[in-house]
């Protein structure tokens, strides 16, 4: 940034500011370069006479200096109220799809009239497959989705357009879900049009919501900020965005809390009065976002579309060596005598695009085994005693979220100990594996207990009763499972949009969502194992994948959080 003083009868002078990197909480470097001339000089010793002037912002905090930003500790930033009306709006949308895909399971498996509530009848590997596919669905409509609010209809439309076909789709799901549609045939026909439109309208929704909610948030430089107690600190952009995501999880978990009504209402009403609840709210939830436009920032930030850029530079570098480098400009017109619409710092962002997706490979067997949840440990929890409980009243609400961002975040950040992306990412991938273990050991307790043993709700002695054995076992799942995905879903969030050149960032997002997708199209052929007697090798065979996974990430990635690799 250059700042030009004139004091009076004085020759105007020109001075840079330049503020150098400092050490996170990841323990990588980040800085915010304000330099516009692109040399490597230091900058210019302050004219004696003239006047110092600090650039502000406009709470009239200045940008920090060199040595304030190597000493003084660095903290979260105060966050404007539109990003916590964006938070709200991303938390009703994902208590909407909470909401309506726990009944799910229970639905399409179990026939009407029996000790669970159902509906269809088709069976726990079928309902397995259906619920899958949701998923995969749900999470491939992002990258179409990226496009459009990278490009054409920028991230706000998107949002808007996508909560009305998620809407749609809820309306349509609970008019067929009511008892008089299952005579008429019309329940499965119903649902499948529904969970189309359910699936388009959530993964359109999700792949724009969190680029859109740290949009909300335009601070990019380092700022002083005095503490009431008169201590002075740096605000951080990167600790900001990772407050800010996990505060995004944590209101997940919260309406979590509030999405068991939907499995009571199912158990002790109908199925038409559990899915009429996401439905009304997701209407609701286009109020406070179409109100709060004028409040947004970025509401009309369109990009010019990269895909077709994207697509040939790609090209480019696989037809020349697979090196991306050899699909910059100069190194095509001398290999290739060809001349290409780009710059080298557009290759230098794809780069960086790839080296993100690279890291984020391993994540469909993070999904594979987290999305037990919403399906076979549904099922599961049905075997055992549930005290009237509704087998599908999911139990993801865990206070590690806020112990995790109140606690130990700001325990490392004061003692300056780093713990890196990758770093978080395989201690998330650890706990997952340890609960994954947990369930193997759950499911043969199950196996060998009565009346039904390996065969629960399916023997003539259990008269459709389960095995004598308590549901509050899968307790310990849900915690360490919950926790690993504090560490291991905020962070995969965190970096796919902190990583992102500006042009991509909804792109990666919907690549990080696509992994989820995968971990779906993964569990298709898991499914023959998904019924008893074989779900003890099944859970065992999860276990070992994300095992591998675990260590696989620290082997191959853990020096990104010391170093800087292009790897390209």
């Amino acid at each position: 940034m250059t700042v030009t003083t004139k004091p009076p009868g004085a020759e105007s002078h020109t001075t840079e500011l330049t503020v150098i990197p400092s050490r996170l909480l990841d323990g990588s470097t980040n800085a915010v370069d304000l330099k516009r001339d692109g040399t490597d000089q230091e900058p210019p010793s302050p004219v004696v006479g003239v006047p110092s002037l600090v650039p502000v912002n406009q709470d009239g905090r200045p940008v920090a200096t060199e040595e304030e930003i190597a000493t003084l500790l660095h903290v979260v930033d105060d966050i404007p109220s539109r990003t916590w009306i964006a938070c709200l709006i991303g938390a009703c949308e994902r208590f909407v799809w909470f909401a309506g895909t726990m009944p799910l399971q229970n639905y399409i498996q179990n026939a009407p009239g029996g000790a669970i509530p159902g509906a269809l009848g088709l069976g726990q590997a079928t309902a397995s497959n259906i619920v899958n596919a949701l998923m995969i669905s749900s999470y491939v409509t992002p990258i179409p989705a990226a496009i459009l609010a990278d490009s054409g209809h920028g991230r706000y439309r998107t949002l808007v357009w996508s909560c009305i076909i998620e809407a749609i789709g809820g309306t349509i799901l609970a008019a067929t879900s009511r008892s008089g549609t299952f005579e008429a045939e019309a329940a499965l026909p119903g649902m499948i049009v529904a969970l189309v439109f359910l699936s388009f309208g959530s993964g359109a929704f999700k792949t724009a919501v969190i680029p859109f909610i740290v949009d909300q948030y335009e601070e990019t430089e380092f700022r002083v900020k005095t503490l009431k107690s008169g201590e002075k600190v740096i605000t951080s952009r990167e600790l900001t965005i990772t407050y800010i995501y996990n505060a995004f999880f944590w209101a997940e978990n919260v309406v979590a809390v509030v999405t068991v009504a939907t499995p009571i209402l199912e158990r002790y009403v109908n199925f038409f009065a559990a899915y009429l609840v996401p439905c009304v709210v997701m209407w609701l939830t286009l109020i406070p976002l179409l109100l709060a436009k004028k409040r947004f920032a970025n509401t009309k930030m369109v990009e010019e579309n990269v895909i077709p850029a994207v697509a040939k530079a790609l090209w480019c570098g696989a037809t020349s060596g697979f090196r991306m480098d050899a699909a910059k400009p100069a190194a095509q017109l001398d290999r290739k005598r060809r001349v290409v619409p780009w710059t080298d710092s557009f290759i230098d962002d794809i780069k960086t695009s790839l080296l993100t997706c690279r890291v984020l490979l391993i994540f469909p067997v993070y999904w594979l085994c987290f999305n037990q949840a919403f399906n076979n440990l549904i099922s599961q929890a049905g075997q055992m005693i549930t005290y009237g409980i509704p087998n599908d009243v999911i139990m993801p609400v865990s206070l590690s979220a806020p112990l995790v961002q109140y606690g130990l975040y700001p325990f490392l950040i004061r003692r300056r100990i780093g713990f890196g992306p990758i770093a978080r990412i395989t201690f998330g991938f650890g706990l997952l594996t340890i609960s994954m273990a947990y369930i193997v050991i759950v499911q043969h307790l199950i196996y060998r207990t009565g009346p039904c043993y390996d065969h629960p709700l399916a023997c003539a002695a259990g008269r459709n009763l389960p095995n004598k054995i308590s549901v509050c076992i899968q307790l310990p799942f849900y915690f360490l499972s919950e926790l690993a995905s504090v560490f291991c879903c905020t962070t995969g969030t965190e970096y796919a949009y902190n990583r992102a050149p500006k042009s991509m960032k909804t792109l990666v997002q919907a690549i990080w969502n696509l992994m989820a997708g995968i971990g779906s199209i993964l569990a298709m052929p898991l499914s023959p194992l998904a019924q008893d007697p074989r779900l003890v090798v099944m859970y065992g065979v999860l276990t070992g994948l994300m095992g591998v996974g675990t260590v696989l990430t620290w082997a191959i990635f853990g020096h990104l959080d010391k170093e800087e690799s292009t790897m390209l």
